[in-house]
């Protein structure tokens, strides 16, 4: 695997919810969109302990079901939209199995839908753990945000919800979660930020998408600059291609190559597809800021084909396929 199970630790590492980072505070609140967009709930992430458990009342998730990305010399990040996740009753046991085949260490989840089918999930992967957003929309209804890592060489810090009375740019508030990397070998401390931008195609969609990355883009800025983490990753469903859309240029505030590289540009360039719709298209992309650099190595981002390898993968898990980002400076 990317990073061998552990033994289990003398003590647990809790993910702490907290009302602020080491860090620079977030952007002030702007008003609460409408619908979809408005922001409700406590505002802080859900705590999850990184305890490696073998002890479960769940099989052990299988490792064949598709082929496997990453490798024990690399560290490996997705993003994955799991669609209004779980999708069947079969859902939690079929993505438990497709992360351990990809044998992947990070994810940046989209779309959880139900907390209690995120802890089926985390109980059914005994050597990965998760931080679950709290984000809820005013009728109580959820697509959450969460990142699922593998304990072992990763510890996060106090997570956080950015923009989170800003519905209008950001129906659903980003969850930023700092960690800490030690392999035994080499260590650096980097920050996750996951996304998942407004849907749609009009003109309102367009501009609030517009406003999210104008917004994201300032607030990376001051991040770095504040020297509190200058190694910053930003994944997730950003809901648009990573060209310019006609008549926009929403993307324009991460396209800076001296600050940030768009780690799936080369998949758009080469007309891949991360959402499996008419018009296949990519809209799941990874971002890092340039101090990422090292880290990354010659690794590329690839998008696997899964939905040839799990039947029924649409129907039961989703209409997005993982994209994934390897890393192979460490």
């Amino acid at each position: 695997m990317s990073m061998p199970p552990p033994a289990r630790p003398s003590l647990v590492l809790a993910c702490v919810a907290a009302a602020t980072l080491a860090c620079p505070t977030p952007p002030p609140d702007g008003g609460a969109g409408e619908g979809e967009g408005e922001n409700e709930g406590e505002g802080d992430p859900g705590p999850h302990s990184c305890v490696p458990d073998d002890d479960t009342d769940f099989p052990t998730p299988r490792a064949d079901v598709t082929d496997a990305v990453g490798s024990a010399a690399t560290f490996d990040v997705a993003t994955w939209n799991i669609r209004n996740f779980p999708s069947s009753s079969s859902t939690v046991a079929t993505v438990a199995d497709m992360i351990t085949s990809l044998d992947l260490d990070l994810l940046a989840l989209q779309e959880v839908a139900s907390q209690a089918a995120f802890d089926e999930l985390l109980a059914r992967l005994p050597h990965h753990e998760g931080v679950l957003s709290s984000h809820t929309y005013s009728d109580g209804a959820y697509q959450k945000l969460a990142v699922v890592y593998r304990c072992g060489a990763l510890a996060p810090g106090p997570p956080a919800l950015l923009f989170s009375g800003d519905g209008g740019a950001f129906p659903r508030p980003p969850l930023q979660v700092p960690f800490h990397y030690d392999d035994g070998t080499r260590e650096f401390d980097f920050t996750v930020i996951v996304v998942h931008l407004k849907a749609g195609e009009d003109a309102d969609a367009l501009d609030r998408r517009g406003e999210a990355f104008i917004k994201l883009g300032n607030y990376l800025a001051s991040y770095v600059a504040s020297a509190a983490a200058d190694e910053v990753i930003v994944l997730g469903d950003f809901n648009e291609r990573v060209e310019d859309e006609p008549g926009t240029s929403n993307w324009r505030p991460l396209l800076d190559p001296t600050r940030f590289v768009v780690r799936t540009q080369p998949l758009a360039d080469a007309g891949e597809a991360s959402f499996l719709s008419s018009r296949n298209s990519l809209i799941d992309h990874i971002v890092t800021t340039r101090a990422f650099d090292d880290e990354v190595g010659a690794g590329v981002a690839v998008i696997p084909r899964v939905e040839f390898d799990v039947a029924n993968y649409r129907a039961i898990v989703s209409d997005h396929r993982p994209v994934v980002l390897t890393l192979l400076g460490l």
